[in-house]
């Protein structure tokens, strides 16, 4: 499992290298015919990960998690996402990934509530899936910035 890890950390520490390469502007642009921006997918995954970990298995739903509302699934950016919240939104990137790491380790995600994605459709009915699950995501998005670089 801790492999799953490893390349989760991986894809998060290029998202963070890709975002570094831009300035605000260009990460704050939404290109034609997409409707989200690159600080925007930023925080989607940090925030994606955690609803994902603690709240859809139910094993902490009342845990709070910042930024929730501003990037989750179906959100759009509401204004210019500032350098200060950019740099907030990296540091917690890696962090949060490192919290669950620990938690994982410690037994906190032993049994879980199943659910179904929205993305991926399937439903997750133990947390090794959920964690594959999350790193597809961020690659996913990660490959989704990647397509916007070029065009912003």
């Amino acid at each position: 499992m801790h492999d799953l890890f490893v390349f989760a950390t991986i894809t998060r520490q290029k998202f963070a290298q890709l975002v570094d390469s831009l300035t605000i502007e260009q990460l704050n642009t939404i290109p034609a015919h997409f409707n989200n921006n690159i600080a925007w997918h930023l925080g989607h995954i940090v925030v994606s990960t955690e609803i994902l970990c603690y709240h859809r298995t139910g094993v902490q739903p009342e845990r709070s998690i910042e930024w929730m509302d501003k990037y989750k699934n179906g959100s759009k950016p509401e204004g210019l996402i500032t350098a200060a919240e950019i740099d907030l939104l990296k540091d917690r990137l890696q962090r949060s990934l490192e919290e669950i790491r620990s938690d994982y380790d410690h037994g906190v995600f032993k049994t879980i509530k199943p659910y179904q994605t929205m993305t991926f459709g399937f439903v997750m009915d133990n947390m090794e899936t959920v964690l594959e699950c999350c790193s597809h995501h961020d690659l996913l998005h990660l490959g989704n910035v990647s397509a916007m670089r070029k065009l912003v």
